[in-house]
């Protein structure tokens, strides 16, 4: 039997954990200058989908400093590192940066979209 099926699984995966659809400046770039993209209207999750530069929203759209922007545009995603950030106003940009979506977990609430059960009535005996 190998050996990554004798020892045990470790650590703890979170249920909470967002996962974002990443990005980078380069590649909107590049979809710019091919016209995929439109410079002069709002780039966002829903419009890098549209033209293939993502397979699927998520949680949101995280842009990263990898590459080059030339081109003014204004982009609106859930998160971008620092370096992205001073890119695209460099370039005479926008960034809009949507707010995260909390999620509160109240005790004896689950974390399903399914409604509790309610509880069983209690009946007095005589």
């Amino acid at each position: 039997m190998p050996i990554f099926r004798r020892l045990p699984r470790r650590g703890f995966n979170n249920p909470l954990r967002l996962s974002y659809a990443e990005i980078n400046l380069g590649t909107i770039q590049k979809a710019i200058d091919a016209s995929v993209l439109a410079a002069d209207q709002e780039i966002n999750g829903v419009s890098l989908m549209e033209a293939g530069l993502i397979k699927h929203v998520k949680d949101g759209v995280r842009l990263l400093a990898t590459g080059t922007l030339t081109s003014k545009v204004t982009i609106r995603v859930a998160g971008a590192s620092k370096a992205a950030q001073a890119a695209v106003e460099n370039a005479g940009g926008q960034l809009i940066l949507e707010p995260k979506k909390e999620t509160v977990l109240v005790k004896g609430q689950k974390t399903s979209k399914k409604e509790p059960k309610a509880a069983p009535k209690k009946t007095k005996k005589a």
